[in-house]
């Protein structure tokens, strides 16, 4: 497309042309300027600094870097890696003539110090294991940098497992956070507690300057109020804990979803029983109760033209695979059949002990017993009828794959659930108003998505937890949209 008007003015990333539209602010990367006015231009360099969590900054940010580069730079030739300033790890993007395109600094603290750097001015990007604190919030707002909880200013670009490990020879099978919180505080010291041999309990973590060590106090010893007992083996490697566990009969550790190979990963069960196992389903879906979702932040200030480029590479499918091979859990939508939801299904069972229910549990099943789920669960904001930020994302995912050639003619059923507090018909009302809005978004997203697929909202309220309703998590866990997929099938 071409675009006319009168140039206002290039400061060597953008050009500000006055057009029919109105003032318009083009990158100069993406654009060819024809005509007189046009200034002699040289390629700009980029340059700036990602700060933050270690967890992104040592594999997954470089990784991005360079296949934004090979993707999308036409005059790409190569990245190279030097010493940053401050400790950091510099790279510089290349072109094939030997010209510099862009220089990034990749500095690995934590996430609290990289939101400080974004905050001060230091990093044009944060890099987050976590999301930003309430006040963290506050403190970017009143600096005049905007709300970076917005879906402007936070990017969930991949997804991990906190797992729970120990040998593959150990019959121990599930935990609950509460005995694994209790087991690294030194108070459970043999694995007879936890339904295993009599035998100590040998505790292997990460030393206390690490991303995944914050990551653990945070998602489950704060929560349980104790903290890590000093007489534990310190590891420094995760690849190396999950190893030196595998061969423990005895031992019991903590690592990433990426690097608990050989290691046995123990699944999480909840105080009512429900047990939920660590695989990239459960985690996609956000049911495993030790999942978190891992951010990179902007503020309200203009990005460097590739810090912006390798962003919005970094939240689209073409970076996906790269994410599954740097050890995360992309968000790329998958399926499930109905056969491999047999444990939500049991729990379906177990957990409805009032028989009024079943009529209505029945339904459910007959609905879903020819379907394939989706991995694109939906979630609300806490006391909020608004999507959180990563459900606003998969509505445009979701109505992209929804409007392909692989779903014409078939249905996609919206199914809504919620926790078990209040009125169980008030529930079910709740559940279906939240999945009729799901369909309504998507409709907002795509007009003319239903001449490709069928869409179809029910709600079962509070008979299908896959967390336990006692805990918090657990509530959060049971809030929630699934997505189920058919064949369009002719009903009498």
């Amino acid at each position: 497309m071409s675009i006319e008007g009168e140039l206002l003015g290039f400061d060597g990333e953008t050009y500000r042309i006055n057009t029919v539209l109105g003032e318009l602010t083009l990158n100069a990367s993406m654009v060819r300027c024809d005509g007189a006015a046009c200034p002699v231009t040289t390629p700009a360099i980029s340059e700036f600094r990602i700060a933050g969590s270690p967890t992104l900054g040592k594999d997954l940010v470089p990784g991005l870097l360079r296949a934004y580069g090979s993707n999308k730079i036409d005059t790409f030739g190569s990245v190279s890696r030097s010493a940053g300033q401050a400790g950091a790890v510099g790279y510089e993007v290349i072109s094939a003539s030997g010209e510099m395109i862009a220089a990034v600094d990749i500095g690995a603290s934590n996430t609290t110090d990289g939101l400080t750097d974004l905050l001060r001015g230091d990093a044009a990007i944060a890099l987050a294991s976590r999301p930003a604190r309430n006040r963290e919030a506050r403190a970017f707002e009143e600096a005049g940098l905007g709300d970076i909880r917005s879906t402007q200013n936070e990017h969930i670009v991949a997804l991990d497992g906190l797992l729970l490990v120990t040998s593959p020879d150990n019959p121990v099978r599930a935990i609950t956070e509460q005995n694994a919180a209790l087991a690294f505080a030194g108070r459970i010291s043999n694995w007879a507690e936890l339904g295993g041999p009599d035998a100590p309990i040998n505790i292997y973590v990460r030393d206390t300057n690490s991303g995944i060590r914050e990551v653990f106090d945070n998602l489950l010893m704060r929560p349980n109020g104790l903290q890590i007992s000093n007489n534990v083996v310190l590891v420094q490697d995760d690849q190396v804990l999950s190893q030196v566990v595998a061969i423990d009969p005895y031992g019991l550790g903590f690592t990433n979803f990426a690097d608990g190979e050989g290691a046995k990963a123990l699944a999480i069960e909840g105080v009512c029983g429900l047990q939920t196992p660590p695989n990239a389903f459960t985690i996609k879906t956000e049911e495993y109760p030790l999942t978190r979702l891992l951010y990179m932040y902007t503020t309200d200030q203009r990005l460097p033209v590739h810090a912006d480029g390798m962003l919005d590479f970094a939240m689209s499918e073409d970076a996906q695979d790269l994410i599954s091979n740097a050890g995360f859990i992309n968000q790329a939508i998958r399926e499930a059949s109905i056969d491999s939801q047999g444990l939500r299904v049991a729990s379906a069972v177990v957990a409805n002990r009032d028989f009024s229910t079943f009529p209505q549990l029945q339904e459910m099943m007959q609905q879903l017993i020819s379907s394939d789920r989706l991995s694109t669960t939906f979630r609300f904001e806490t006391g909020s009828s608004n999507l959180d930020a990563r459900a606003q994302d998969d509505i445009v995912r979701l109505a992209r794959l929804l409007s392909t050639d692989a779903f014409r003619n078939k249905e996609a059923v919206f199914v809504g659930f919620t926790d078990s507090v209040g009125d169980p018909e008030l529930n079910r009302q709740l559940s279906e108003r939240r999945a009729q809005q799901v369909v309504q978004q998507l409709l907002d997203e795509n007009p003319n998505l239903q001449a490709n697929v069928a869409l179809q909202a029910i709600g079962y309220g509070e008979i299908s937890p896959l967390g336990c309703n006692e805990t918090n998590t657990g509530r959060r866990i049971n809030r929630r949209v699934e997505v189920w997929v058919r064949d369009v099938v002719a009903r009498n």
